[in-house]
C-alpha cells in the first residue's frame, strides 16, 4: 500500500445536518469521505470500500450502530480498522452495548469536532 494514499472515513449517520457537518470537517482534513444513512448501507459500504476509519451513530434505521460495529470488528478484514461510535443516548447507559460491539471508542452527542479529533489521535488509522 502506498504511503501517500489518501485516508478514507466512512460516516454512518442518519441526521443530514450532522452527516454534512462531519463530511465537511473530514474533507478539510484531506480525507476521502464515504457516507451512509442507515446501518445496512453502512455495513455494505464498509465491505465494499474498506475505509481507514469508521464513525457511526448508534441509533440508525435498518441496523443499529452497535450491530454494525460488532459485524465489522469481528470480521478479520476490519478488526484493526478504528471504529468510533457516536450516540444520542447517555454514554453510561450504553456501556454494555459499547463493550460488546468491539468498537474502539464512544462519544456522546452533542460533541465538538475537536473531541472527535482527540479520540482519533488515540487510535491508529492504518
Amino acid at each position: 500500500m502506498s504511503e501517500n494514499k489518501q485516508k478514507s472515513v466512512l460516516i454512518i449517520e442518519n441526521d443530514d445536518a450532522i452527516l454534512s457537518s462531519l463530511s465537511n470537517r473530514f474533507k478539510q482534513k484531506d480525507m476521502l469521505v464515504i457516507t451512509a444513512k442507515d446501518g445496512y448501507e453502512g455495513y455494505t459500504r464498509a465491505c465494499k470500500e474498506s475505509p481507514d476509519l469508521i464513525v457511526s451513530e448508534t441509533l440508525l434505521p435498518s441496523m443499529n450502530g452497535f450491530r454494525v460495529a460488532r459485524l465489522l470488528k469481528f470480521d478479520e478484514r476490519f478488526k484493526d480498522t478504528p471504529l468510533i461510535l457516536i450516540t444520542s443516548n447517555n454514554v453510561d447507559s450504553v456501556q454494555d452495548l459499547f463493550k460488546a460491539s468491539g468498537a474502539d471508542q464512544i462519544l456522546g452527542k452533542p460533541f465538538r469536532f475537536r473531541d472527535l479529533m482527540e479520540i482519533m489521535e488515540g487510535v491508529e488509522i492504518a
